[in-house]
């Protein structure tokens, strides 16, 4: 059937400059419809580069999630094509512009990637789709995309015959009900489009004709041929044309002028023209009064913020929701993505923005210095801390600290409560060190495993430092926030308070990835000083395996008790500032201390102070702040008084 099909009527080939077969051209106004063509349509011209340029101007950012958690991942190898420069040639924001641009004209938008050496892509050529045909493997059904530049054209193709598979062309489309290809807006269209580039011609043929002051000239009696002509032509040089409309009109031998009005078909084709502009915003998805129809402008909300608003939801975001899935098949990790930011077309005037400002402050979730970078102002010594309103806590959480008095318990001043020693937390001290040797004795495995495949492999190839990071934050995080809740309770219960977990969860995250982060990078260190590469693959494996049975025993049992004591002084310490604590003190346990410890015994400061610690200032004993030399073998407690 399909061969009579095409043996009766003949088949219709694709040009390479024309839309695509099933969008058609012609249009009952007689106009042949192309995207060329459409262009000089002002409505077309001036939705196409609206969405172009306000969706190119926007920033972009690649970021990677993990859970909850949504992070800049601007390091990733692909953030600098997608942010900044495509190509050596393009600019990031002219290749968006391009892209869009396509896709709004001819339905479709298509990229070549290049790619390094390595395989990595190394650059990202728009195609104009008039040179792409899509075609499928006939095994399989992938598509592959035949390009065929122009002469005006480059890109770095390095396929045969231009034949190219997915994995190295990106194809934007538009809107479609299936095929290959996205559905052009102007071809879908062409109607209204043909309607108001016919209204454009009448107009200029309007003006062209024009013979103003309009009416008719009546002479007595009949002219003859030489006089008809003589009248005519001199009628026309004097009057016809837009520029020479209403000079004065001098009559002679009788004759008179009669004005006239339009004829109903003229006098309607400016509400043609009008009414085409306000489809063809429709076509594109824009608000009528962006491209210059302002009748209709109060149906997208009043005033220009909720105009605003309503163009980057409804007509926007789902051209740059388009342009995100597509370009995130570049990365081949999910939990990687571009993301589009709209909040440059949505800030409103002054006072509106500070007004915004001022909420999130008050209410905690903006510091100071996130609200000057939005400004692009530099930030401020202190500016990062964020507040808490006093009266306002989450369902079901504790009360604030002036509040969380335990029932039965009635504080007094005087009383007072210490830091337990890690010593006194044996249970815990075991629970970390099983945990950290079971995490250096899988990765001691999968080290050997990677040795036996590649036994020149680097350290920085053996280690995977982004997923073991990953791996141990989370195993720290889970101890800490166990150990963290029940020393916590103890001290703010023998205060007469309560202790929530909540309130100290970004810091123990925090202290656990930072943590993760130094033992692992050490870890590489290490690997990197035992794998010798002039020693047989037996020698490396055996140094790598002495190695990690060393982390796995002393090591381990080292970082379990630093972490206990560590997580013990800070749970002790938010605690205490729970339950209301007003000062703290420094109190030495050791029988021969070191001087700079000596030396601030009964050192009392306020509860959220720092202690001065020889040359160095810190909360606790065990604060990161202190330096290696001032928390290595201290058994230094606190006292939290009311």
């Amino acid at each position: 059937m399909p061969m009579i099909r095409r043996l009766l009527g003949g088949r219709t080939e694709r040009s390479r400059k024309s839309l695509p077969r099933l969008d058609g051209r012609s249009t009952s106004a007689g106009v042949s419809v192309t995207p060329e063509r459409a262009l000089q349509v002002a409505a077309v011209f001036s939705s196409v580069r609206l969405l172009a340029e306000t969706g190119s101007m926007l920033p972009t950012g690649v970021f990677q999630k993990s859970g909850n958690t949504r992070l800049p991942a601007m390091e990733h190898p692909l953030a600098p094509l997608l942010t900044y420069q495509a190509n050596p040639h393009l600019p990031a924001g002219e290749f968006w512009a391009q892209v869009l641009g396509w896709m709004l004209v001819r339905g479709n938008g298509g990229v070549y990637i290049e790619r390094n050496n390595g395989g990595g892509p190394a650059g990202l050529w728009p195609v104009a789709w008039t040179s792409v045909e899509p075609r499928r493997m006939k095994d399989t059904g992938e598509p592959v995309w035949k390009i065929t530049l122009d002469d005006d054209e480059w890109a770095p193709i390095r396929e045969p015959d231009g034949l190219v598979r997915s994995e190295n062309f990106l194809h934007f489309r538009s809107f479609g009900v299936g095929g290959a290809e996205g559905l052009s807006p102007i071809g879908m269209a062409r109607q209204s489009v043909g309607t108001g580039y016919a209204a454009n011609a009448y107009i200029g043929s309007f003006f062209a004709r024009d013979a103003s002051p309009g009416g008719i000239v009546s002479v007595p009696g009949t002219l003859k041929d030489a006089q008809y002509e003589r009248l005519t032509r001199q009628w026309r040089d004097l009057h016809e044309g837009f520029d020479k409309a209403h000079q004065l009109a001098v009559m002679e031998a009788g004759a008179k002028w009669e004005k006239t009005t339009l004829s109903p078909a003229d006098a309607q084709f400016l509400e043609v023209y009008k009414l085409t502009r306000s489809e063809i915003a429709g076509i594109f998805g824009v608000p009528p009064h962006m491209i210059g129809d302002v009748e209709r402008s109060t149906s997208w909300g009043s005033g220009i913020e909720q105009q605003s608003l309503g163009y980057v939801i409804y007509s926007l975001l789902p051209w740059l929701t388009r342009l995100e899935r597509t370009a995130n098949r570049l990365f081949g990790d999910p939990s990687v993505y571009l993301k589009f930011n709209p909040d440059a077309l949505l800030r409103g005037d002054t006072a509106q923005r500070f007004a915004g400002y001022a909420q999130a402050r008050q209410w905690g979730w903006m510091s100071v210095n996130e609200i000057r970078a939005k400004e692009d102002e530099a930030p401020i010594e202190g500016g990062d801390d964020y507040l808490q309103p006093l009266n306002m806590v989450p369902a079901g959480g504790a009360a604030p600290a002036e509040q969380r008095a335990l029932p039965g318990r009635q504080a007094r001043a005087g009383d007072s409560a210490e830091t337990p020693a890690a010593e006194d937390l044996p249970s815990w001290i075991t629970r970390h060190y099983e945990a950290i040797s079971a995490f250096f004795a899988e990765q001691g495995e999968q080290v050997l495993s990677l040795l036996g495949v590649r036994p020149n492999a680097t350290a920085e190839e053996l280690i995977d430092l982004s997923a073991d990071n990953e791996t141990l934050t989370e195993i720290l995080l889970q101890l800490a926030r166990g150990l963290a809740a029940e020393v916590g309770a103890a001290t703010a219960a023998s205060l007469g308070g309560a202790f929530v977990l909540e309130e100290t969860s970004a810091a123990l995250a925090a202290s656990a990835a930072a943590t993760a982060a130094n033992v692992n990078a050490t870890t590489v260190e290490q690997l990197r000083g035992s794998i010798n590469l002039g020693h047989a693959p037996a020698e490396v494996q055996e140094s790598v395996r002495k190695m990690f049975d060393g982390m796995t025993q002393s090591r381990a049992r080292v970082l379990a008790q630093a972490r206990v004591s560590t997580t013990t002084n800070f749970a002790s310490h938010e605690g205490a500032k729970h339950a209301g604590a007003r000062t703290k003190t420094w109190r030495v346990w050791d029988a021969n201390p070191r001087p700079t410890h000596a030396r601030a015994d009964g050192q009392t400061v306020d509860i959220r102070e720092e202690f001065t610690i020889g040359s160095k200032r810190g909360r606790w004993p065990h604060d990161h702040r202190l330096g290696v030399d001032e928390i290595a073998g201290c058994t230094c407690r606190l006292q939290f008084n009311l």
